[in-house]
């Protein structure tokens, strides 16, 4: 019980000891300060560019989404290598009919940036031409209008669905479905405004999503290309559990319509979620080590203020033993003291730290990722900070223990 009240006394006289020398305290509470405050940013940096990658990941099929990726033919086959057609609408036909495993097809026909012109204005935006399963695929929903349909497809029709971006540039008010736009100098219907991918307040890889337009596959083949060849070919599968076989079947029909030429390959996710794992780890292994190093340099900083405290207080020190105070209770006292400083310090860097995560909000712009808020992170930097805290103390508070009474009744 006395060492409760003893410890609670050195709380009220820490208190008072901060409030009396405010100046110094506050150097002696910097390094936690900052220290909290960049943990708390630095993970809320991390948070962001992870939680975009794994946003991305997820809504582009996850795990059960396999690419098909041209490569070089083998050494035996490099002199018939003329003979694959190579990646083609063919292959989208042939999957259908012989991968029954496989759930969505999605190839793409890339247009590159393109000019959309709508009523005297003019802006740049990436164009693709997709199947109706892109939809599906990365769960697009539509502000207006309807996606592209089977009949578009079979027609090559002129039509074109407007990103949430586009459709914000033309159409502020709406009412874009069924009017002209032109792209490549010939006009297209829009028959459909996406809704913002990730939400209005999303950035990263789905703000620049917002910005496609999409037109039927076979419009762009036909009217842009010439030809039927794919820039991008990627099938879902509906389980994890029928990956292995779903490899196989598209592997096998893609040998059939390549003529057994194996310049092509088939591969998951996989390998991207075991990076992106890794990714993760090592950023919060690097940023959380340099808000760690932070907190230490804090830690020192208490040290050294507490042993110049010390060296001002050793009469009073002298004065506590000789009217019977233990070394146990002025130990208690002067840890008090320096879990003062630390508590304080972590609540001011918890403070700063919602501050500084704003103003690097406002500085790192919305298209590149959000910086993320991390409750966890704040208490974890204020339960950092005060366990530094009471380490940096232990050795002042041991020194003042020790203090002989007659030595230091003498010390001028």
């Amino acid at each position: 019980m006395n060492g409760i009240l003893t410890f609670f006394g050195g709380l009220v006289n820490g208190l008072g000891e901060v409030w009396a020398h405010k100046f110094r305290s506050l150097l002696s509470m910097a390094g936690i300060i900052l220290g909290v405050a960049a943990l708390v940013a630095m993970v809320g940096v991390v948070q962001g560019m992870i939680g975009e990658v794994r946003d991305y990941f997820e809504r582009t099929g996850g795990i059960t989404r396999l690419m098909v990726e041209p490569r070089e033919p083998p050494d035996e086959q490099l002199h018939i290598a003329h003979l694959s057609p190579g990646l083609t609408f063919r292959d989208v036909e042939a999957i259908r009919q012989g991968s029954p495993l496989v759930t969505w097809i999605d190839p793409e026909v890339s247009l590159g940036w393109r000019r959309y012109s709508h009523a005297g204005r003019n802006e740049s935006a990436p164009l693709r031409g997709v199947l109706p399963d892109r939809r599906e695929i990365l769960r697009l929903q539509l502000r207006e209008g309807r996606f592209i349909g089977d009949l578009d497809i079979a027609d090559a029709s002129p039509v074109v669905v407007l990103g949430s971006w586009l459709g914000e540039q033309f159409f502020p008010d709406g009412g874009a479905v069924g009017e002209r736009i032109s792209l490549h100098g010939r006009q297209y219907r829009i028959i459909g405004v996406l809704e913002p991918l990730g939400g209005h307040d999303a950035g990263g890889w789905f703000r620049w999503q917002d910005r496609v337009g999409y037109i039927p596959v076979t419009t762009g083949m036909k009217r842009f290309n010439g030809n039927d060849r794919l820039n991008s070919l990627a099938v879902q599968v509906a389980d994890v559990a029928f990956l292995e076989d779903a490899m196989e079947q598209v592997r096998n029909v893609l040998l059939h319509t390549r003529r057994g030429i194996r310049d092509f390959e088939v591969t998951t996710m996989e390998e991207q979620l075991m990076e992106f794992r890794r990714m993760e780890r090592s950023f919060t292994f690097a940023l959380g080590g340099v808000a760690g190093i932070s907190l230490l340099v804090g830690g020192i900083g208490i040290m050294n203020v507490m042993l110049a405290v010390i060296n001002e207080r050793i009469r009073e020190i002298g004065v506590r033993k000789a009217v019977g105070a233990r070394g146990s209770d002025i130990f208690i006292q002067f840890l008090a003291e320096a879990v003062v400083i630390s508590v304080v310090g972590g609540m001011i860097g918890m403070m700063a730290s919602v501050g500084l995560v704003v103003m690097l909000g406002e500085i790192v712009e919305a298209e590149q990722f959000r910086i993320v808020l991390s409750p966890a992170a704040m208490v974890a930097g204020f339960l950092f900070s005060v366990t530094i805290g009471v380490a940096s103390g232990i050795y002042p508070a041991m020194r003042a223990a020790r203090l002989n009474v007659i030595e230091a009744l003498r010390y001028e």
